[in-house]
């Protein structure tokens, strides 16, 4: 078991099934605050490439959102949390 599997186990409630059955596989490998918020800020890239009303991006958006409040959630583990978040919320912002 990965470190993020063994991660999301621990997670209660646990992560809606669609979402939590493919996510460990999408997420590189690394540390997981930081892979969760890369696979989150690749998600939201995807749906900000296909902008307007289109189901596939309205579906991105909502894994980028899950993941990118799971990696917030790992980041206060982590053993600087104020430094992970920020780091986070940079990413998010450029």
């Amino acid at each position: 078991m990965s470190d993020l599997s063994a991660w999301l186990v621990e997670r209660k409630p646990e992560p809606p099934e669609d979402l939590g059955t493919g996510m460990a596989g999408d997420v590189p490998p690394g540390p997981v605050g930081r892979a969760l918020a890369e696979a989150g800020l690749a998600r939201l890239g995807q749906a900000r490439a296909r902008p307007g009303r289109v189901r596939d991006s309205a579906f991105r958006l909502l894994e980028a959102d899950a993941l990118l409040t799971y990696a917030c959630e790992a980041a206060l583990e982590a053993e600087d949390p104020e430094a992970e978040l920020r780091r986070i919320l940079s990413a998010i912002g450029s």
